[in-house]
């Protein structure tokens, strides 16, 4: 099997008082209904993750819990990470194997461009799906949540 990352941003989350800490934040009722159909396309395209690095955050935890079963890390400094600390994670990838990075924005689109050359919107819900080669990674698709049946 070849070395495959899916990055992905949480499902569409919202506020619940003024007060509460972006941490803290949970998905809408949309994130919850969304979430299950980004699942079943990876599903669909074989791209089924074996492990995941997960932001800490609830948002991303919720996505998480709503995908499919996989072996998963939370790691903290995905929230609020820096494109070199993405970087980093994506050092720990197993080699022939399918990793998931669950993480924010703007981090996942400077990561996505990071790793094709090309900037994409990376919405709610969103995978960018790429392929490791010789020297770098190359992008095969986007999928976003909002474009699916």
């Amino acid at each position: 099997m070849p070395t495959r990352l899916i990055v992905m941003r949480h499902a569409t989350s919202g506020w619940e008082s003024p007060q509460q800490a972006d941490h803290d934040r949970v998905l809408t009722e949309e994130g919850r209904e969304e979430t299950p159909r980004i699942s079943q396309a990876l599903i669909d395209l074989g791209w089924i993750p074996d492990h995941s690095f997960v932001s800490s955050s609830a948002r991303t935890r919720e996505t998480h819990s709503l995908l499919m079963k996989m072996s998963s890390e939370i790691l903290p400094e995905i929230y609020g990470a820096d494109l070199e600390t993405l970087l980093q994670v994506i050092r720990k990838i197993s080699i022939n194997q399918t990793t998931l990075i669950l993480g924010h924005n703007p981090g996942c689109e400077l990561l996505v461009a990071n790793l094709s050359g090309v900037f994409h919107s990376i919405p709610p819900a969103t995978c960018a799906l790429f392929l490791q080669e010789e020297g770098g990674w190359k992008l095969e698709t986007v999928l976003r949540a909002s474009e699916l049946n």
